[in-house]
């Protein structure tokens, strides 16, 4: 895991999400990371002519998870010592790019196999057709970071930043219930709760979070491609871990 240096993280934030707190990406290393029990080894190997990017998860636009690490599984602890743990970015990732949602040759992947199935077929936001939030729309965004990068200074979200409605949020009494319903990638509980008002005729498209990360999800999310304007992001609770 890597903790992203600062513009390594504009890179993240100058994107659109793929969920709640969680992008795709693929980074290229200039040393090799290996995990050995709970601790990272950089062996200061370069890649040189042979460097490949490689697949990874980022939360909150701050840690970096590369696939190997998600095969094995996250390590025990809360969020902010996985952070606190992880090897610092600077220096030794060189690039880093957003995807695409084509995971099919990802870990990841391979955990939605393990995914409780459900029947009824259905659309991704980022797939949904366009539409315009009608007058006093509230919505919901969970996630298990007190300092959610994706709220911008003023009190907006960045453009490309998910949530889900309000109705469908009544349907999530504890952190690991979110986690649950919103497929979320980071298993800890996503206990932080913000209240997004947009203005009227703000952009978004409403999908179905398909199952993954072994998560069931069939919650409602919500796309702000543009983001929302300043003074929406109104209120934050927290709500119990399970």
């Amino acid at each position: 895991m890597f903790s992203l240096s600062k513009s390594h993280s504009d890179v993240v934030l100058n994107a659109p999400e793929h969920g709640m707190g969680y992008q795709f990406v693929e980074v290229i290393t200039s040393a090799s990371v290996t995990r050995v029990g709970r601790d990272f080894v950089v062996d200061g190997m370069s890649l040189g002519k042979n460097e490949q990017w490689r697949k990874g998860i980022v939360l909150n636009a701050e840690l970096l998870i590369l696939d190997d690490e998600l095969q094995k599984g996250l390590p025990g602890g809360s969020y902010k010592q996985m952070l606190t743990s992880a090897v610092k970015s600077e220096g030794v990732v060189k690039k880093i790019r957003v995807t695409g949602f084509a995971q099919e040759q990802q870990a990841v992947a391979q955990l939605r196999e393990d995914a409780v199935p459900y029947g009824k077929k259905t659309k991704r936001a980022a797939d949904a057709p366009h539409e315009m939030t009608a007058a006093n729309e509230i919505f919901k965004r969970f996630t298990a970071f007190e300092n959610d990068r994706r709220i911008t200074a003023d009190g907006g979200l960045l453009p490309g930043t998910y949530a889900t409605t309000e109705a469908d949020a009544k349907n999530v009494k504890t952190g690991l219930e979110a986690v649950a319903r919103y497929a979320l990638p980071n298993p800890k509980p996503a206990v932080y709760v913000f209240t997004v008002k947009p203005l009227k005729n703000t952009p978004i498209q409403r999908g179905i979070v398909e199952p993954e990360f072994a998560q069931p999800g069939k919650g409602v999310e919500v796309l702000f491609r543009d983001g929302t304007a300043p003074k929406t992001v109104t209120d934050r609770c927290t709500i119990p871990e399970r």
